[in-house]
């Protein structure tokens, strides 16, 4: 099992999500039919230069609800789990120690619910002390094989978590106008 993680906040919440799949094939299958399938939209070449380096949420969910529809249905479409855990926020600015000890919460809660041997990869942060901490953190559940930070740019698993973490947030938030939710909610758990 692999675990793809990407975290997300506004000014009431802060969460942390991860994409759990059966192995790597299934997400670049994935991806590659649904990379297929934005490619049919009709983008100028500006527009698929900017979105088709890397599928952001904050980019698909201002300028092209479609696409991200596109995504999260193809997200929708094969075997998969979507867990996430969501902390409330004290006050709408968090220092970045309380803020990476959240995170170091958050992940936690989800490695403690998982069931099989995973391999988790989460989102660089470019801090190296942090992401040590993580993987220290993180490396002591026992249904851990490995935890690894990545460049999401270069792993598709990361932009799909990406756009679950805006998709999550958008509804926890009663934001979430375009009914993004719907999508994927059948393969949502909350730890």
């Amino acid at each position: 099992m692999i675990l793809y993680v990407d975290e997300t906040e506004n000014d009431e919440y802060f969460i942390v999500a991860g994409l759990l799949v059966n192995s790597a094939s299934d997400i670049e299958s994935a991806y590659k039919k649904f990379k297929n399938k934005a490619s049919n939209s009709f983008l100028s070449e500006k527009d698929k230069q900017r979105i088709f380096t890397e599928f952001k949420s904050t980019i698909l969910d201002r300028h092209f609800q479609k696409i991200k529809v596109r995504l999260l249905n193809e997200i929708s479409a094969f075997d998969n789990s979507i867990i996430y855990s969501c902390e409330i926020k004290k006050t709408e600015v968090i220092q970045q120690s309380t803020k990476e000890d959240s995170y170091i919460l958050l992940l936690s809660k989800i490695a403690a619910s998982l069931t099989e041997k995973t391999d988790i990869v989460f989102d660089e942060f470019n801090k190296l002390d942090f992401e040590r901490k993580i993987i220290t953190a993180i490396s002591q559940y026992s249904n851990v094989h490995s935890i690894i930070a990545k460049d999401s740019r270069t792993v598709p698993g990361l932009q799909f978590a990406d756009n679950i973490c805006s998709v999550l947030r958008l509804h926890k938030s009663n934001c979430d106008r375009e009914n993004y939710y719907e999508i994927i909610a059948n393969k949502v758990f909350e730890v």
